[in-house]
């Protein structure tokens, strides 16, 4: 009975390691997924950092070519109506030269 007895406990010694062993392990599992979640999560975070900074630097161009060409066509119709502008006025100056001559040449009749 007392190797039954000796066998018993070295069994549940063995036990008692095993599962020690097996909380180590468990343990030490678990550390690497964190760690292993963690650097998952860093990798994102770089990742989605590099995506909104893409997608503003777009939005900032084409914001700024919108903005250009507005200004090029407020520049072009400006310049369009300056253009009309001194048209009229110069008919209005040959108008007024003509009428100034024509009644310089009634006067001196």
């Amino acid at each position: 009975m007392s190797s039954k007895l000796a066998t018993y406990a070295n069994l549940i010694v063995r036990y008692e390691n095993q599962l020690k062993d097996t909380e180590k392990r468990t343990a030490e599992d678990g550390k690497k997924i964190v760690l292993m979640a963690e650097n998952l999560s860093s990798q994102f975070r770089n990742v989605a950092e590099q995506v909104v900074s893409q997608i503003f630097t777009e939005i900032d161009q084409t914001y700024s070519s919108q903005i250009q060409q507005l200004s090029k066509k407020y520049f072009e119709e400006r310049e369009k109506e300056i253009e009309k502008i001194k048209k009229q006025a110069q008919k209005n100056v040959n108008k007024a030269v003509d009428f100034v001559i024509a009644k310089l040449l009634e006067v001196y009749k």
